[in-house]
């Protein structure tokens, strides 16, 4: 039987998205049109894969006033999900997008209270999960959840045989990586925060993600926006540039890539062709309004324009414009 992925969602959203012709301060910003999707990165990578035609599953927290409304979004989309539900409300997100300027607001999320994080537990470790079976962890942790909480997933589902792939940032991410999780997606900034240092050559860059492998981390995959993205392992070091593209939401590019990643390398195990593929989907997504993730035929379009490089020489443009 062929392996699941699974993403755990803990901090999912209600995300808006506003177009407005200009924003200008201390003035009346008038919106020309609005976009509601289901957020948060986890439920993001699913989506992704939902229309990548892959099996996925969301486990995700649901809040008792707005947690129908969200439902609503992920079955208008036909995304398999496990509901863990809480008092309290999932967060919202608004983003407000003009030719010139993003401006983003987050919510920072609702308290998770002790018995709901006992039943999350209690339905995560009563899955049926198998060899192999990928279980991907992205996001913020909202109040009331300790910071090693994805470091506690894989430890306690390791037994399973399951892979770790992780998409976090500062504490979070640092702790994951004390238990050796199989994949870790940090942007260059993460990974700078990460080791609280500024990463501006490729010598430091390699030190860095030499000492992860090192320490129990198998693939690093490491992005840089339109300049990217790099994967790490013992054995390979590649890089890959996108095209120029028709760019108009960066939101979700990330959860994209990951997903597109996870998508071709489930199936062939070759570092190469999942870079390039995940670079086309997160690509793809660029040129898509909100977090409103590709078609697979966009993608099909980007991805002969991808280019993947071995040679260290090829690697300055990841870290344009140093």
């Amino acid at each position: 039987m062929s392996s699941l992925i699974y993403t755990v969602s803990l901090n999912c959203s209600i995300d808006f998205t506003f177009y407005l012709k200009n924003i200008v301060e201390e003035d009346v910003n008038r919106i020309e049109k609005i976009r509601v999707d289901p957020g948060g990165k986890g439920v993001n990578v699913t989506r992704m894969l939902k229309k990548l035609n892959e099996n996925s599953l969301v486990i995700t927290f649901l809040g008792k006033n707005n947690g129908n409304f969200y439902k609503n979004l992920l079955e208008k989309e036909k995304i398999n999900f496990i509901p863990i539900e809480i008092d309290g409300d999932i967060r919202k997100i608004y983003n407000f997008i003009s030719p010139e300027k993003v401006l983003r607001f987050n919510e920072k999320g609702p308290e998770i209270k002790k018995n709901e994080l006992k039943n999350f537990w209690n339905i995560l470790l009563n899955i049926n999960f198998k060899k192999n079976d990928f279980i991907v962890m992205s996001g913020s942790i909202p109040p009331g959840i300790k910071k090693n909480i994805y470091a506690e997933i894989i430890k306690k589902t390791r037994n399973y045989g399951t892979l770790g792939v992780v998409d976090a940032d500062g504490d979070v991410l640092r702790e994951a990586i004390k238990e050796r999780p199989f994949i870790i997606k940090p942007n260059l900034k993460e990974l700078e925060r990460c080791f609280n240092a500024k990463i501006e050559s490729f010598e430091k860059f390699k030190n860095i993600c030499s000492y992860l492998i090192n320490n129990g981390v198998s693939i690093l995959l490491i992005t840089n926006g339109k300049y990217g993205a790099i994967l790490f392992t013992k054995e390979k070091i590649i890089y890959s540039r996108p095209p120029e593209i028709q760019f108009k939401s960066s939101i979700g590019c990330g959860d994209a890539f990951l997903a597109g990643f996870l998508y071709k390398f489930k199936r062939n195990r070759n570092y190469i062709e999942s870079l390039k593929f995940a670079v086309a989907v997160g690509s793809a997504k660029a040129e898509e309004e909100g977090t409103k993730m590709p078609s697979v035929s966009k993608i099909k379009k980007i991805l002969p324009s991808v280019k993947a490089y071995t040679k260290p020489e090829s690697f300055k443009y990841f870290f344009n414009p140093f």
